[in-house]
C-alpha cells in the first residue's frame, strides 16, 4: 500500500519539478511574466486594470468589476477574463496563445471578442430595444 502512495508522490513531485524548470527556462529567464508579456500586462493596465499579484508562472490584474489572469500553462500563456460590466452583464472568456505568439496579436483577438460582445449587444438591441433592461 505504501508503495503506491510513494509512486503516486514520486509522479506528483516529477510533474511540478519538470513545470518549475519550464517556466524557468521559457519565462523566468525571459525576466519573468511581467517583462515577457509587458506589451499585453500595460494594454490591460491602460483599461484601468491594476497588477494585484504576480507569481513565477501568473500575473492577475482587476478593477471593481472585472478580473484578468494571465497564466503560463505548458507551452502557452492562458488568458481569463472575468468580470460584469453595464449593458453586458455577467462576462468571461478564455484565450490560449502558444509561447511566441506575438503580444500585438493577442491585444488584436482580445479587442475583436469585446467587439464583437458589443455588436451582439448592438443587434439585441436593434432587435427589441426595451430587451436589455429586463435582464438580471
Amino acid at each position: 500500500m505504501w508503495w503506491i502512495i510513494g509512486i503516486v508522490g514520486f509522479i506528483i513531485y516529477s510533474i511540478n519539478r519538470d513545470h518549475k524548470e519550464h517556466v524557468k527556462i521559457h519565462v523566468s529567464n525571459f525576466g519573468g511574466m511581467m517583462e515577457k508579456y509587458d506589451v499585453l500586462i500595460a494594454y490591460l493596465k491602460s483599461g484601468g486594470l491594476s497588477v494585484s499579484k504576480v507569481t513565477k508562472s501568473s500575473v492577475i490584474l482587476s478593477s471593481r468589476s472585472m478580473t484578468w489572469t494571465l497564466d503560463y500553462v505548458g507551452n502557452n500563456l492562458e488568458v481569463r477574463m472575468n468580470g460584469f460590466m453595464p449593458m453586458l452583464g455577467k462576462i468571461n472568456h478564455r484565450w490560449i496563445f502558444h509561447d511566441g505568439y506575438p503580444q500585438d496579436k493577442m491585444i488584436e483577438e482580445i479587442e475583436n471578442y469585446m467587439d464583437w460582445q458589443i455588436g451582439q449587444l448592438g443587434n439585441a438591441a436593434h432587435n427589441n430595444p426595451y430587451n436589455h433592461l429586463n435582464k438580471h
